[in-house]
């Protein structure tokens, strides 16, 4: 089995309204049944995901 997993940002809590993490997470499962042909059984996400130093270091 493989998990996706993915950061993406920064931005300013300011710029991120109510309700913001689901039309990322619809775009992610219309991205996923298109390239796998399946629904995912699950999607975690949120705004609140931190980098890694190491991550933080790459950027």
């Amino acid at each position: 089995m493989k998990l996706w997993s993915c950061k993406i940002g920064e931005v300013s809590n300011k710029k991120v309204p109510k309700g913001a993490d689901k039309p990322m997470r619809d775009a992610v499962r219309k991205a996923y049944k298109e390239l796998t042909g399946e629904e995912p059984k699950f999607i975690v996400s949120g705004w609140g995901a931190q980098l890694t130093k190491a991550e933080r270091d790459a950027v």
